[in-house]
């Protein structure tokens, strides 16, 4: 039985990705910390859903920064795992090549990560603008050269002469001005700059909702480099998601001696000189700590709007209705006269036939996520079109699925159980502030010791994004007394 009497370092709210993340590393750090999480199971908004003999996970499997000297490979490292050697076992991480395909009204595009096969598929579908895409790709790699070293690759050492200052101060420079450059710039403004044909763009643009959740007109010039040099490292697939991977981070916390408490929702932080003292559960049980990190499915003010308004319908399909030429994670464009808010966009994500756990012998389970337009009419009423529509569009994707294609679900984005938080609480984290540092964000609020870090487990950016804000909070409460 728990000793609820015991004080710990760190009180982590939620057993998403990026608290799970926070908690690991400063577990690993001597911190004493203890995880509260409602459901029964570590995962957050990233849950299972079991539907007629089908397994879904409610979030993504194809994930970006988990390259050779990436972000998680220093996370791995740091954490005592070995990414290498997960990978080379390839029971929790899948490579596929090609691990994305990109369908267009008149184009199909298979998105390799190596750069000479790539290239052939845009001279293949895209013979006459091979320029302006080496253009394009020159730029991005420029500006990557100078963005990478912080955002994405595993921390450099301290500078210990007075010329490896002056170097680190000069890259400094040299990063902020970029970063300040690209993020004032729009994502489509700087593509008009390489004349790009609008396919391509349109292409580029699934690839920027679906990994950021922001049109070309929302996202900056940042972002788009961004993606496009991750995407040409390495796309990686986790068999189960992120509750797969958050498995992984609750062994290392308990490794460390921390403690993660399943079916303790919080009701409120116990304020003591304007500072956390402790979080008192619904059931009445009190933890003690100086620090609080809340990891809950809230939505941030600085999120984009399009996740707000996600959905994802559940399929199961017979494995041989599926195409041959058809990859197992497919962005789809119905029409190019429509915007991409809508179902005109998808994502789709299959399982793999050997996740045998995910369906019925010979079927496949497929999850198709898009985003809705505004919209006041009733949850009912958008289902009654929205699903024949994603059923026509999936019929095109597989001719042949004709009676092999069952609906079995629908998630339009209403408020779980677990979402809700407690009236004592949600006024207590009611004024924030955005703290930003190398590419990882994090809310402060009004109480000394008391963070915000949203939990996007639900976003195939979740990932990345998740670590970045991890390190940099994880960074910020280590040096918290």
């Amino acid at each position: 039985m728990l000793n609820t009497s015991r004080r710990y370092d760190v009180i982590v709210i939620g057993a998403g990705l990026e608290g799970l993340l926070c908690a690991a590393l400063l577990a690993k750090r001597g911190k004493q910390v203890v995880v509260l999480e409602e459901a029964p199971t570590a995962g957050g908004a990233s849950l299972r859903l079991s539907k007629a003999g089908y397994t879904f996970i409610k979030g993504p499997t194809l994930f970006l920064g988990f390259e050779r000297d990436g972000l998680y490979d220093r996370l791995f490292t740091e954490l005592g795992l070995s990414l290498s050697l997960l990978k080379r076992e390839s029971i929790l991480f899948r490579k596929t090549q090609p691990p994305l395909q990109i369908v267009l009204p008149d184009h199909r595009l298979d998105c390799y990560t190596e750069s000479g096969e790539l290239a052939e598929e845009f001279r293949r579908e895209f013979p006459d603008q091979v320029q302006e895409l080496k253009s394009l790709w020159s730029e991005m790699e420029r500006c990557e050269a100078i963005i990478r070293p912080r955002m994405h690759q595993a921390q450099r050492a301290n500078p210990s002469t007075a010329r490896e200052w002056i170097n680190e101060f000069q890259d400094r420079m040299r990063y902020s001005s970029a970063v300040r450059t690209l993020r004032r710039q729009r994502a489509n403004d700087f593509l008009q700059l390489h004349r790009l044909e609008p396919e391509i763009q349109r292409g580029l643009e699934l690839l920027l909702l679906i990994f950021t959740g922001r049109t070309m007109e929302e996202a900056s010039g940042l972002d788009l480099i961004q993606l496009l040099g991750l995407l040409q490292r390495e796309m990686i697939t986790i068999s189960g998601g992120i509750p797969r991977l958050c498995e992984l981070l609750v062994k290392v916390i308990q490794e460390q001696h921390g403690d993660v408490v399943y079916r303790q929702q919080a009701a409120e932080v116990i304020v003591r000189h304007r500072s956390p003292d402790g979080v008192r559960t619904v059931s009445g049980e009190t933890f003690h700590g100086a620090s609080v990190i809340l990891n809950l499915p809230f939505t941030s003010a600085s999120a984009p709007s399009a996740f707000q308004r996600e959905f994802a319908l559940y399929f199961g399909v017979a494995g041989k209705a599926v195409p041959p030429p058809m990859k197992d994670h497919l962005l789809f464009l119905d029409s190019y006269q429509q915007p991409s808010l809508s179902d005109n966009f998808l994502y789709l994500q299959l399982n793999s036939a050997q996740e045998e756990w995910a369906a019925p012998k010979g079927q496949r389970a497929l999850q198709v996520i898009g985003y809705l337009p505004e919209t006041d009419r009733p949850r009912q009423e958008v289902l009654q079109t929205l699903v024949p529509s994603v059923t026509a569009h999936l019929k095109w994707l597989m001719p042949f699925s004709d009676g092999l294609l069952t609906f079995l679900e629908d998630d339009l984005g209403e408020t779980e159980a677990a979402t809700r938080i407690p009236i004592k609480l949600a006024e207590q984290i009611r004024t924030t502030r955005r703290v930003s540092r190398d590419g990882g964000d994090y809310d402060k609020t009004s109480l000394k010791n008391l963070y915000l870090i949203p939990d996007l487990g639900r976003r195939p950016v979740a990932a990345l994004e998740s670590a970045r804000s991890a390190v940099e909070l994880a960074n910020r409460v280590a040096r918290n007394r």
